[in-house]
């Protein structure tokens, strides 16, 4: 028999070609999530974490939890929290950071995947803001963390970033495991992506509306260094326009689909080699 069809997970998004109507992780902070006014407001209601584990509990260190919270405030008793998302990007795996500080233990955790992840490139970004201005949902976790992974464009499986990151979640609730029954793990060096700044598209100036795409030579080339005067966008009349940065730069989230809305082609981050020496 003819299978009915698979009702979209935002109908009223689906019928404006958009990948949604408001999203709430990048426009609640931990401070207007606080207030009284969004306490009020039926948009905060729960965040949960992906990661559940049982017996794996430590009272002391980092701990994996599938509980539910009603507020950011109580969102922050979860020690291990982490984002599992898809991105169009072409990041096979990216873990990123939203905390003013490197978070030591979580360098403990990318060391592992480093190492048992051969096969797929992983990366460390870090954005260096303050926790009062993060919104994603790892920022409310007291060790947050985001796994992304691409390229999958909304509404998309690909079974190589499935596997992958369903490989990620059993290393992280491994380490989890191992860390809660004192286990040493090993320490190195680890290449740091910090985000200096945000590139928008070529825009009119009257209408605001897209003027360019990203340039071929760009395209897909996420954490490959942008010189000065490097092909950035190729104008629908063709004309090439270059980066005019002082500094060469990496790309990341080249052209991811849901940052249209927000004004971002691409952002760039500055790297950096770190030693990480682990101390339990």
């Amino acid at each position: 028999p003819r299978q009915p069809p698979i009702p979209p997970i935002s109908p009223g998004a689906v019928n404006r070609c958009l990948l949604f109507i408001y999203e709430l992780t990048e426009r609640h902070t931990f401070e207007s999530c606080s207030s009284q006014a969004c306490r009020r407001s039926t948009c905060c209601v729960t965040c949960t974490t992906p990661l559940q584990t049982q017996g794996c509990v430590s009272s002391h260190t980092p701990t994996a939890t599938g509980s539910a919270c009603t507020s950011a405030n109580t969102c922050r008793h979860a020690l291990t929290l982490a984002d599992l998302e898809n991105t169009c990007s072409s990041l096979i795996c990216l873990i990123s950071v939203m905390l003013k500080h490197i978070y030591v233990q979580l360098l403990s955790v990318f060391v592992c995947f480093q190492r048992e992840m051969a096969s797929t490139p992983v990366r460390y970004v870090h954005f260096d803001i303050p926790l009062n201005e993060a919104y994603s949902l790892d920022s409310v976790g007291k060790h947050g963390f985001a796994m992304e992974i691409g390229p999958q464009p909304h509404g998309v499986v690909r079974s190589v970033i499935f596997s992958a990151m369903q490989e990620g979640v059993q290393l992280m609730m491994d380490w989890i495991c191992q860390f809660n029954s004192g286990t040493l793990f090993e320490g190195g060096w680890v290449d740091v992506y910090t985000m200096v700044k945000n590139i928008d598209y070529p825009r009119d100036s009257e209408t605001h509306v897209i003027t360019a795409a990203v340039h071929p030579d760009l395209q897909d080339r996420d954490f490959c260094l942008l010189h000065p005067g490097d092909p950035m966008f190729l104008c629908f009349s063709g004309e090439t326009l270059r980066y005019r940065g002082k500094e060469a730069l990496y790309p990341f989230f080249i052209n991811e689909g849901a940052y249209y809305e927000k004004g971002v082609a691409l952002s760039l981050a500055r790297k950096r080699r770190v030693i990480h020496i682990n101390k339990h």
